[in-house]
Parts: C-alpha cells; sequence; structure tokens
C-alpha cells in the first residue's frame, strides 16, 4: 500500500514520520445539496439511526404487542450476532425486521436492470434476495402499513441477506425495511436524508401495526 502525503523524505521525517507508522484514513461527513449526505460505514449507521429516532417516536404504552428493538453485531462476518439473539428469540418471535441499506444500482454508471430504487423517492420494503424472500401474506401486510401511514415505499430485489434471515429457520418471517445507499462499503457512501426520515415513521408503522395472524 502506498500512502501519498503530498511532502518529500525529508519533510516527512521533520515532521516526526518514521517507516512502519500505523496510516489511519481521515473520516469525515459531508452534506451534498439540500437533502444528500455522503460519509464511509453509512451502512449501517443509517440503520442505527434510524431505530434510535423511531423508538423516540413510539409510546411503548401504545404498543398492541410486545415488540424488541435490538442491535447487533458481526453481520458481515457471518450474522453472528443476529444468530445469538435468533437462539434466544426465535421461538418466540412471530416476525422479524431487518433494518439494513438497499445497495442500490441507482448510480453513473450502473445497469438499471436490477437492484434500482432511486435515492430520494422513499423506503424500501425488500421482496426477494440471495437467503430470503418475504413471503406474500407479510408483504401485502407490511405494504398495506406503509400505504396507510401514508409512506410511499420502494419495492426492491438484490442480492445478499440481512440480519432477519437467521430468525426464518425458527418460523419467523423476514422482511427487510431499508433505505436506499450508494457506493455500499465504500469511503464515499451516499445516503438521502428524505429516504431516512420515511424509513424513520416506517418502523415506527410497523411497530405500531396489530400483530395479525
Amino acid at each position: 500500500m502506498t500512502a501519498w502525503f503530498g511532502m518529500n523524505r525529508g519533510q516527512l521525517e521533520a515532521a516526526g514520520v518514521r517507516e512502519g507508522m500505523g496510516v489511519t484514513g481521515y473520516k469525515e461527513g459531508h452534506r451534498m445539496g439540500a437533502f444528500r449526505y455522503s460519509s464511509r460505514s453509512l451502512d449501517d449507521r443509517v440503520g442505527t439511526t434510524s431505530l434510535s429516532f423511531a423508538l423516540r417516536q413510539i409510546d411503548p404504552d401504545a404498543l398492541q404487542n410486545k415488540v424488541v428493538f435490538t442491535w447487533t453485531v458481526r453481520e458481515e462476518g457471518g450474522l453472528r450476532g443476529a444468530a445469538a439473539m435468533a437462539q434466544r428469540l426465535g421461538n418466540r418471535t412471530r416476525r422479524a425486521y431487518s433494518i439494513d441499506t438497499f445497495v442500490s444500482s441507482d448510480t453513473p454508471l450502473e445497469s438499471s436492470h436490477f437492484a434500482f430504487v432511486p435515492l430520494g423517492t422513499g423506503p424500501v420494503l425488500r421482496s426477494i434476495e440471495n437467503a430470503s424472500m418475504a413471503t406474500p401474506y407479510e408483504f401485502d401486510r407490511n405494504r398495506g402499513i406503509a400505504e396507510a401511514a401514508g409512506i410511499d415505499a420502494q419495492i426492491g430485489l438484490t442480492q445478499g441477506s440481512t440480519d432477519g434471515t437467521t430468525f426464518t429457520i425458527y418460523g419467523a418471517p423476514n422482511a427487510g425495511l431499508s433505505w436506499p445507499g450508494r457506493y455500499s462499503h465504500s469511503p464515499a457512501e451516499i445516503a438521502d436524508l428524505r429516504d431516512v426520515a420515511e424509513l424513520i415513521d416506517l418502523i415506527q408503522a410497523m411497530a405500531e401495526a396489530p400483530q395479525g395472524p
């Protein structure tokens, strides 16, 4: 790996730089216009933020059913945290919602033939992915909840999987609630804050909906 600092050897040595020192990339977020935001690790800082804000909007005493909000670790390394949670709660779980990035092909260089959900046009109901599929009843139910809440959700077809797939072996349907993102896992991921605001409302609507059969 080569790191370029804009200085020659003498200048680097004068600044205290020595061979073998570690290098850490500088990280910061940037607003892009009125609604776009770019930063690294938006996957899944946006999901974490959305859950936190949804909790602020929900009145626990008004919920008709028990709702568990949970944050898990090591998703990218094999859904490890979610698997441990599913082992504890899977047999008592009616349904699971994964809050995660939907990696959209809404970029200048990608084909819109697959995984195309435009940024700025609403959160995403994940329908089919490699390791999971929202069953027809659950999908129709979730779409109806979104419509009743006035949320214009997009429908997403993609690859990969989410934490909720670990609950399916216990019989709990998994449906992903997502936000469309560009350039996932890069130093410059991009989200649209309008999608994030609606994702927060969508999580609240799902939590407050009647459990159903």
